[in-house]
C-alpha cells in the first residue's frame, strides 16, 4: 500500500497531520499532490499536441529543401514563418 492510499483510508479515524507524521509526508504533499497531476496531465497533452503540430512543420520545411536543411536552417524558417520555438526544441 503507498503512502497516498494509506493515508486516505486512514483519515477518518485519524488527523490528516498525524498520518502525514507518521509515514514523513508533507500534509501539503497529500493534499496537493493529487490536485495537481490532473494539471500535469493537462500540460503533458498539450505539449504533445504542439509538439505533433511542430513536428508536421518541420517535416514540410525539411521536404522542401529536398532533404538539405539543417537545425539552424529550419528553426529560421520556422521563425520567418512566425513560428515562436527554440532551435534544441
Amino acid at each position: 500500500m503507498n503512502k497516498r492510499a494509506f493515508i486516505t483510508a486512514h483519515k477518518a479515524q485519524y488527523g490528516v497531520s498525524t498520518l502525514c507524521r507518521l509515514v514523513r509526508l508533507s500534509r501539503s504533499w497529500f493534499y496537493g499532490h493529487h490536485a495537481s497531476q490532473a494539471a500535469r496531465d493537462d500540460r503533458r497533452e498539450r505539449r504533445s499536441a504542439r509538439d505533433k503540430a511542430l513536428l508536421e512543420r518541420i517535416s514540410h520545411f525539411f521536404k522542401a529543401s529536398k532533404h538539405r536543411y539543417g537545425s539552424k536552417r529550419i528553426h529560421r524558417d520556422l521563425r520567418a514563418d512566425g513560428e515562436r520555438v527554440s532551435e534544441r526544441r
